[in-house]
């Protein structure tokens, strides 16, 4: 991250920054009072207010700070803030460097102008304050802002995250991934609320790695729950209502077509020590189900897909070590292929176009048919698009795409 700014008047003793709003814009309006400003720049985060700082720090002639431009995330108070009193939650420069830029600044804040479109007030401060001539009021100090790894859980309780999956194994590994950096600190846990994870076994006799028949025997769940589903399903297959409420647990089963699905809600999961378990647990729930209805009706069900639904998904502290020894032993996971239920994409150039075709999959047979003109035009049209199951598939389509658009003689999958 830096602080993003442009030269304008290297005599000018004074910047601008523009926060989020766009520096050609503020350039446009200030007309020919452009050439009055010394640097002008763009700020978007409290972090970058240590390389404003920092900048301050090499234009040691600069005295007159004009805060402008819309400010999204209130990093303008932030800025604002600093001058004033000197606070800055993250400093990351030496204390006495920042005091130095800030005892020497005079900060004016014309957000609010800005807003209101008073481009006539900005432009009367600029040129009230120009003085031109390079005099320095501080010592010129190149600064390093000293940026490191943060570590600990993350800095907001986060909700509500999705892994699809069709190993149970590569899901223990992103699981416990997921929450070891982005749970949030809790005492003894750290915790991330309601992730969603999603089983897929379509087609296959069962998602396991290694598929231990004693070891589901061993976890099995009292007779009553698999009774509940199975009693309602024998009514009617399409029953919404299999459902059964445990102490810390709600489990629902539905049929769709030749599939068995189930969703299970937990109260909370150890997600190191017993994920596992509670797949087994679970998957063997589904499996008993379908057996039991074939058995009955002489039918072909099998167990399709398993959502299961932590409201608290933790990892103990003291075992927080050992979770990271474990995601790295098992770093190759996140580079295994998935394939997206949601279809598949074929990339191909037409003239000066470029082709994208979603295909269904199994049958392959054509979903939609895009032809885009630009890299950008495609980005807009699927940046928030509801074609992906996996980030690694957007990754991909987004990696095609800008080979596409840069090579005459592009041929997917190609290196």
């Amino acid at each position: 991250m830096r602080f993003s700014y442009e030269v304008v008047n290297e005599d000018s003793n004074i910047a601008v920054v523009t926060l989020w709003s766009s520096v050609d814009q503020v350039k446009r309006l200030l007309g020919d009072s452009i050439r009055l400003v010394g640097i002008i720049g763009n700020l978007y985060t409290p972090v970058g207010i240590n390389y404003m700082i920092a900048t301050l720090s090499r234009f040691n002639w600069i005295d007159t700070l004009i805060v402008l431009g819309l400010d999204y995330n209130g990093v303008g108070d932030l800025l604002i803030r600093f001058f004033r009193d000197g606070a800055l939650d993250a400093l990351l420069v030496d204390r006495g460097v920042a005091d130095g830029v800030r005892s020497t600044v005079r900060v004016i804040d014309l957000r609010e102008a800005f807003k209101a479109y008073n481009i006539d007030l900005i432009i009367r401060a600029i040129r009230e304050n120009y003085r031109p001539g390079r005099r320095p009021v501080r010592p010129l100090i190149n600064v390093k802002v000293r940026e490191s790894e943060r570590g600990g859980g993350w800095v907001l309780p986060l909700v509500g995250a999705f892994i699809y999956e069709r190993d149970t194994y590569r899901s223990w590994v992103k699981l416990v991934d997921l929450v070891l950096n982005y749970g949030f600190d809790k005492g003894d846990y750290r915790e991330f609320i309601a992730p969603m994870v999603v089983i897929d076994s379509v087609g296959k006799p069962h998602p396991f790695r290694r598929l231990s028949e004693a070891g589901l025997r061993g976890l099995a769940l009292p007779a009553d729950v698999g009774k509940a589903i199975i009693n309602e399903l024998r009514i009617n297959p399409y029953s919404m209502g299999a459902v059964y409420h445990g102490s810390d647990y709600l489990v629902q089963g539905v049929i769709s077509g030749d599939y068995y699905n189930q969703v299970v809600y937990l109260r909370s999961v150890d997600v190191l020590n017993d994920w596992c378990r509670q797949l087994y647990r679970w998957w063997s729930l589904a499996k008993s189900v379908v057996d039991a209805l074939n058995r009955e009706f002489n039918a072909w069900y099998s167990v399709g897909s398993m959502a299961i639904i932590p409201f608290s998904a933790r990892i103990y502290v003291k075992d927080l070590g050992r979770a990271e020894d474990f995601v790295k032993r098992n770093a190759g996971v996140f580079r295994e292929f998935v394939e997206d239920p949601r279809g598949n994409f074929l990339v191909m150039r037409e003239g000066d176009s470029v082709i994208v075709e979603h295909r269904l999959p199994v049958t392959n047979l054509l979903h939609r048919r895009f032809s885009f003109n630009s890299l950008e035009e495609a980005y807009n049209a699927l940046k928030n698009s509801n074609y992906f199951t996996n980030y690694s598939h957007a990754m991909y389509l987004g990696k095609e795409l800008a080979r596409a658009f840069l090579l005459r003689d592009y041929e997917q999958d190609r290196l």
